[in-house]
């Protein structure tokens, strides 16, 4: 019996590989991408759940330090009551809970695939393949399943901003349902991440000029009620309102210039290489060369380009914080371009040569997914706090010479504040450190390094004869290439030694 994959929904492929995918870099990838997707996210929620504030976040933990940490307690909070519900059924091992962060990041994922189709499909109604394509895109293409199961606030914001971009989509005259879901969705998004705020500002002047001030009503009045909501942490934290998000104004008015800088066309690079040459270029024209349209291409796209405008003049440059409006890049590009096509006659009569294109690009999106599914993030740092987790989470010392870089505590299964020698900036004597580590005696040194390793290990050995080696926790192949392609991207092995009775304590 054959299977009928005619009746098969367009979309229904898709998503099933999406689903697979997924699936399988949470199970695979371990750890994390980048320092905000856990320090600032898993870090802060587990220890809350825990009763700890590691990052000393809560009014009751500032101490004389003045006003609000800047970050944004939405997303924190919903991976809080995520961390309380694992504890409610009794899942306390970090590895587990971690993995299933990542199951259930991949699965809500799918909802931009379903919702780049819909997009796609009200863009350009007449062609079903090109919707399919999208959905295909945003299923298995490049590092979309990698960047879906880590906890990237920029990630986590696009479903919303997607649903309220496929409801103004919908129709040329939108009725109330539409415009509460756009409502809906731009709220909910910028509650998440104050940025996806523009997606909104960018709508005004469509609106008004398409003389629809009572849909801007409706849409304005409909997030602000959203976004009140998504500040609640702030009301039950603070006891006001928007406190995190004055401190996050504050803070990025004076400190944008100590975060990446680059060129005005950074996030045009960006997307080059993120939607993978030569398809990525196919879809910039597609999405920039449309003059005549209907009016809710210009809902779509206009919102999206004062979202990119936005960050393309902003003084930090960090490639994550373009992701949010990528899928609508997606849609309206391969919208735009089916429409060019279809009435360019060079291209009409060379669809060989974009067929060749779309080849290249999905050949290289199967190499990168070979490359990221099995990808564990920081596997060097991950794997030192999983030891001492298995050793039952004993204190522990951290000897620093070539990298600074924070330990993930939350995988140590123990908030207990660690000993540190930084001898990039200090070197001292060994055995004076190591005396004032007396009060509260490490059970295990962690030497933290690269080129110098050798030489601080030597040092201890030394002045601490009686150090006994455990194990030494080498990077992984990739966090070696990511670090020779750019240096900010920290690399370094992990020497795990014994105290015993090494430390010069009475």
């Amino acid at each position: 019996m054959t299977l009928p994959l005619r009746r098969i929904h367009p979309l229904g492929l898709p998503l099933l590989a999406a689903l697979v995918l997924r699936l399988g870099a949470a199970i695979w990838g371990n750890g994390y991408l980048m320092h905000d997707d856990h320090f600032l996210v898993v870090e802060a929620a587990a220890s809350w759940a825990d009763g700890e504030d590691y990052n000393q976040w809560l009014p009751w933990n500032r101490g004389d330090r003045p006003g609000a940490h800047p970050v944004n307690f939405a997303y924190p909070t919903s991976q809080f009551l995520t961390f309380k519900m694992l504890h409610w059924v009794g899942i306390q091992n970090p590895e587990k809970q971690a993995l299933i962060l990542r199951v259930l990041h991949g699965l809500y994922s799918l909802i931009t695939v379903l919702l780049g189709y819909l997009l796609t499909r009200s863009l350009v109604p007449g062609k079903k393949e090109v919707a399919t394509t999208v959905a295909w895109m945003l299923a298995a293409g490049g590092l979309w399943p990698l960047l879906s199961v880590h906890q990237l606030v920029e990630m986590v914001c696009i479903p919303p901003l997607m649903l309220a971009l496929w409801a103004l989509a919908r129709s040329e005259n939108p009725v109330t349902k539409d415009l509460l879901l756009a409502g809906l969705g731009i709220g909910i998004a910028t509650g998440l991440r104050y940025q996806c705020g523009m997606i909104g500002l960018g709508l005004i002047p469509v609106l008004l000029i398409q003389r629809r001030a009572g849909a801007l009503m409706t849409v304005g009045l409909t997030a602000l009620a959203a976004f009140f909501l998504m500040q609640a942490p702030d009301l039950l934290t603070w006891g006001k309102p928007f406190v995190q998000l004055q401190a996050y104004i504050e803070y990025n008015a004076s400190h944008a210039g100590n975060y990446p800088q680059g060129p005005w066309y950074q996030y045009i690079l960006t997307l080059t290489g993120l939607l993978i040459p030569p398809a990525s270029l196919m879809i910039l024209w597609g999405a920039i060369h449309r003059k005549k349209a209907p009016e809710i291409w210009w809902r779509v796209a206009i919102p999206v380009l004062v979202f990119f405008l936005f960050h393309s003049l902003f003084a930090n440059k960090q490639e994550r914080f373009i992701l949010p409006v990528v899928p609508g890049i997606m849609a309206l590009g391969c919208a735009g371009w089916a429409l060019w096509t279809a009435k360019s006659r060079w291209w009409i009569q060379n669809r060989k040569l974009e067929r060749m294109a779309w080849k290249l690009f999905w050949a290289i999106s199967v190499v990168l997914l070979a490359i990221t599914l099995p990808y564990s993030g920081k596997k060097t740092r991950v794997d030192a706090m999983t030891f001492l987790y298995d050793q039952g989470s004993p204190v522990f010392a951290m000897v620093q010479v070539d990298s600074g870089a924070m330990p993930p505590l939350f995988y140590a299964g123990s908030w207990a504040r660690y000993h540190i020698d930084n001898r990039r900036e200090l070197p001292e004597n060994p055995a004076t450190v190591a005396s004032r580590w007396c009060g509260h005696p490490p059970a295990f040194i962690l030497f933290q390094g690269d080129r110098h390793l050798a030489e601080a290990v030597a040092e201890y050995k030394t002045a601490l004869p009686k150090l006994r080696y455990v194990t030494t926790i080498k990077p992984s192949r990739i966090d070696r290439w990511l670090h020779e392609m750019n240096p900010i991207n920290s690399v370094e092995r992990i020497m795990v030694y014994a105290t015993d009775d090494a430390l010069p304590c009475p």
